[in-house]
């Protein structure tokens, strides 16, 4: 792979981001729950953070023309930092009403800068690796990504019992200190530069947006993913814990054993990428399409089955053919996207999942109550056969068409 060090200094710094992302949000939540016992606190931290990554998304297309995409990365983690060392400092004492809200504030502008990190990572892939060896690399990162979502919640869990939710926030500042530190390492040679400004901010903000709807296969593949983020919310554990007790009529236990079976499936979809890479490099619409109706399929099952080891069975293979799907997914839009406006694009996309995600979720939760979770489940099922026939009659367009 060209660029190896810059690579390798890119996946290990963003790994210990994206562990002190989980450590700090389980220690926060132990911390509010100890101070106030309200669930619409613990409620309220999963929603600010959807909703500045909606708010980031928007405006990192202005951030974009400024800085390279390794100065983003940089600086986003810079300020992450500082924000969670501030939070550390005033969760330290008692939490008082004041102290609740400032924690809130802090919550909001570590999700708000971490918002920009994410498409600036995305789109700096690309610049690193030659696109014969994309498959490969996004395997990768996607084990890394499945296995620190896998194993970072326990451990915070363990860290939370062993060394009290305090401290726990001060071992998340020393993650993201290195993670800092790994982000400077990057080379500076890389193609990394900002684009020329633009002639108005209006311009920048809406670029990203303009490029996905100019682009055919850009415009389809976005409207997949909001279709698809707005089927997946059936998988949040508002909705999920419902399943278990009135479908599988079973313990609260098997939550965390779909969600580990689920995780699981994802690992192994990443290592089966990375193994076959070179034979998904050759096919990947056709991994995409087929992909997308497996797991219609599947979730559809899901959603009827009574049977707790058959969920168990079929959430694992969701995960897996999730991961091979999402992993051709994106290396086929980083190939056909010019590196110039990829970063924009990748900005206009969080925001669509963002505010998809946010809204879907209200949506099913009322959906659920009123009309139960196999429902839910169907109607997940049915959108995630929609985009499945988007894909395939729009197979020719995707194929031909570029940016």
């Amino acid at each position: 792979m060209e660029n190896k060090s810059s690579f390798r200094f890119l996946w290990i710094g963003q790994s210990l981001a994206n562990c002190g992302d989980v450590f700090y949000i389980v220690a926060l939540i132990t911390i509010l729950y100890q101070a106030t016992g309200s669930a619409l606190y613990l409620a309220a931290v999963p929603f600010l953070m959807t909703l500045s990554r909606f708010t980031s998304g928007a405006v990192a297309p202005l951030l974009l023309d400024r800085f390279s995409l390794k100065g983003l990365l940089l600086y986003a983690q810079l300020g992450k930092t500082l924000a969670l060392l501030s939070l550390v400092i005033i969760t330290w004492s008692d939490l008082s009403g004041m102290v609740i809200g400032l924690t809130f504030l802090f919550v909001t502008c570590v999700a708000f800068l971490d918002g920009w990190a994410s498409p600036a990572r995305n789109a700096l892939i690309p610049q690193l690796i030659p696109p014969n060896q994309l498959v490969k690399a996004n395997s990768f990162l996607a084990i890394i990504d499945q296995s620190i979502r896998l194993g970072a919640w326990p451990i915070g869990g363990m860290l939370v019992a062993f060394l009290d939710a305090k401290f726990l926030l001060w071992f998340t500042v020393v993650l993201f200190v290195l993670a800092t530190i790994f982000m400077t390492f990057i080379d500076k040679h890389v193609k990394v530069e900002p684009q020329k400004p633009t002639t108005s901010k209006w311009h920048s903000l809406k670029e990203g947006w303009t490029v996905i709807w100019s682009t055919p296969f850009l415009r389809i593949f976005s409207m997949v993913e909001c279709i698809e983020a707005i089927a997946g919310v059936v998988w949040i554990a508002a909705i999920l814990f419902v399943y278990i007790e009135e479908v599988l009529h079973a313990s609260e236990q098997w939550w965390g054993y779909i969600n580990a079976s689920f995780f699981a499936g994802l690992m192994l979809g990443g290592l089966i990428s990375l193994w076959l890479s070179d034979r998904i490099n050759q096919h990947l619409l056709r991994f995409i399409i087929v992909g997308a109706g497996v797991v219609a399929v599947l979730t559809l099952g899901f959603g009827l089955i009574t049977n707790p080891w058959f969920a168990l069975l079929l959430s694992f293979f969701i995960g897996f053919i999730m991961q091979i799907k999402d992993i051709s997914q994106q290396t086929l839009i980083q190939t056909r996207t010019q590196q110039e406006v990829l970063p924009k694009v990748y900005a206009a996309n969080e925001t669509i999942l963002a505010g998809a995600f946010g809204f879907s979720s209200l949506l099913f939760g009322y959906v659920t109550d009123l009309c139960g979770v196999r429902i839910t489940f169907c109607l997940a099922a049915s959108l995630l056969f929609v985009t499945t026939m988007l894909l395939f009659r729009n197979r020719h367009i995707i194929h031909s068409s570029t940016v």
